[in-house]
């Protein structure tokens, strides 16, 4: 993957691109023809290298628009460790280096591999620490993060052991549970078909939380944890590593907003939404772009996904399918919204019981819509298959099981 080397190298030379046009239109077509190859020519190699190759180097690429085109360089500051003479440190706002040397290649480094601006003066305010920073427990923190990489990881191992190796030993066992415990006789097609609609779907979304979480763990780890070992310059502080998932109370709510708003990552929701925020003029009535910027980020979000979806497929059908998922997306999270917010509270009386029933209602809404969307970005997403074969080291379900 060369999208990312080529994107640093862009924002480290950003201030020659008016000076040498050459140079900035020579690393804007390497950008597109890097990201393009890892679409339509990927690497030799298992689905799970194909998918992630191509959907990061789409995802830099977008955040290459974000920084190169949409951001001015010149405004931006990172949070950086200032050390006093008595040994003591602290962190000061400092702007992007304007020579060319390691500062400033560090900088846009942290900058590229950072699409939630961690530390920097255009991020969210979550992600900012109050001033003055104090030195966080590193060693609570690397613990936490050992633990939660360690449940990643079981949880990675365990899917691949049941979906990705034994998936008939599966389908086997539904079917015989369902004769011993419901006297109910299915057929093998039927049983596989159950294992397929009601198993797989939310087993592919826990471990793809999983994977997420546990390499955000595992990076904390390194950077918090290791570095400070070998190269204290470049450790880490805890207050760089927020949480990328929030609350599972928000699965809870049963609301489709807060579900992909508040307990899904964030990891690439900033250049996704400063995206659409480029593009949506800003003259629309607020609803209205309020409205199209939740439609135009899960647009460029399908845009990243089906990019792994094509790389590992290369089938425009199933790049349709998820194109319709993310395009649908939306729309439900909007006709939920108008329901339960609007429609509802004027036909129920206020109270207690008006309040459980939208709940209810909610829940019935979010499922109806798992139901049918789901088996779309299942069957034709083929992060499945990317999950099925993450190159894991060990299987402790082969060790231990010989599964």
């Amino acid at each position: 993957m060369f999208t990312l080397p080529v994107l640093v190298l862009a924002l480290f030379l950003r201030d020659q691109f008016c000076r040498r046009p050459a140079v900035a239109n020579t690393l804007y077509g390497t950008l597109l023809l890097s990201a393009c190859s890892a679409i339509v020519s990927p690497p030799d190699a298992r689905d799970f290298v194909k998918y992630t190759n191509a959907f990061l180097s789409t995802s830099f690429l977008v955040r290459a628009v974000e920084l190169l085109l949409i951001q001015n360089l010149g405004q931006l500051k990172r949070l950086e460790r200032v050390t006093w003479g008595t040994g003591s440190s602290t962190y000061a706002w400092q702007p992007i280096s304007p020579s060319l040397g390691v500062a400033r290649l560090l900088q846009v480094w942290d900058l590229a591999s950072n699409p939630r601006a961690v530390g920097w003066n255009h991020s969210a305010p979550k992600y900012l620490p109050p001033l003055p920073v104090t030195p966080g427990h590193r060693r609570s923190f690397v613990a936490a993060q050992l633990c939660r990489a360690a449940v990643a990881y079981a949880f990675m191992d365990s899917y691949q052991a049941a979906f990705g190796r034994n998936s008939p030993r599966v389908c086997d066992g539904v079917q015989s549970l369902l004769a011993a415990a419901l006297g109910i006789h299915v057929s093998p097609i039927t049983s596989q078909m159950l294992v397929q609609k009601y198993l797989l779907p939310p087993a592919c979304w826990m471990t793809s939380y999983a994977f997420v979480d546990g390499i955000h763990a595992a990076a904390g780890v390194f950077s918090v944890g290791i570095l400070p070992l070998i190269a204290p310059a470049l450790a880490a502080d805890p207050w760089m590593y927020p949480p990328v998932f929030g609350s599972l109370r928000y699965m809870f709510t049963f609301s489709l907003r807060d579900i992909w708003g508040k307990m899904w990552h964030d990891l690439c929701r900033r250049p996704f939404l400063a995206l659409a925020l480029a593009i949506i003029p800003s003259a629309a009535p607020l609803p209205l772009k309020r409205f199209l910027v939740v439609c135009l980020s899960f647009v460029v979000s399908g845009l990243v996904h089906v990019a792994g979806t094509y790389a590992v497929s290369k089938d425009w059908c199933a790049v349709a399918m998820m194109m319709l998922f993310f395009c649908v997306l939306p729309l439900c999270i909007a006709a939920q919204q108008i329901l339960s917010e609007q429609v509802l509270p004027r036909l129920l009386p206020l109270g207690t019981f008006a309040r459980l029933l939208i709940w209810l209602l909610d829940g019935a809404f979010v499922i109806t819509w798992g139901y049918y969307t789901s088996p779309w970005f299942i069957k034709y997403s083929k992060l499945p298959e990317a999950m099925a074969s993450i190159p894991l080291p060990v299987s402790f379900w082969a060790l231990i099981w010989r599964v």
